[in-house]
């Protein structure tokens, strides 16, 4: 996203020139599996550090989204689940993890939830909202382990066109 900053003084602005400002942001993707979680964590730290806006992501993948659906019309029979019922499901769940993560933040934050392929997601995210940074989570592996990922931080690793930070997780 690109702003534009003009100047405020007394003088007429044909003295002054608009400058465009790039505003860029934090994207941290959470896999909405722990009620805190160190992405939100390091991305915080980021945001804070750049001082940029800090975007956290949850995605639904569409398997994920279709079991939702059918155990909800299973329940209430004439329900109607949509994507955007689901994904206003994930953006609380973000929610809930950042506030349980970060408590009392000051941060500017935004919320976004997704259905669909996290990769592509998360990549496609990052990109459109010009992420400085892309914050992952990953596991400590074993030794032998240590070089294979999770195939969602793998992918995102190898296809980001731009830098990732993994937050390894000790659990």
């Amino acid at each position: 996203m690109i702003r534009t900053v003009v100047p405020s003084c007394s003088l007429p602005n044909a003295y002054f020139t608009p400058v465009s400002v790039l505003v860029m942001t934090i994207v941290a993707a959470i896999d909405g599996r722990k009620r805190t979680d160190p992405v939100v964590s390091v991305g915080a730290d980021l945001a804070e550090a750049y001082g940029e806006e800090l975007v956290v992501l949850h995605v639904v993948p569409e398997d994920e989204f279709e079991e939702h659906r059918r155990e909800i019309t299973r329940l209430d029979g004439s329900a109607d689940y949509s994507f955007t019922q689901e994904e206003q499901s994930a953006e609380r769940l973000v929610d809930d993890v950042v506030d349980e993560t970060l408590g009392a933040h000051e941060a500017s934050v935004t919320s976004v939830g997704r259905v669909g392929s996290p990769t592509e997601a998360i990549l496609s995210l990052a990109r459109d909202r010009d992420a400085r940074y892309l914050v992952i989570g990953g596991k400590k592996r074993s030794p032998v382990g240590k070089a294979v990922f999770g195939s969602v931080t793998q992918s995102v690793l190898l296809d980001a066109d731009r830098p990732v930070v993994t937050a390894i997780d000790d659990e």
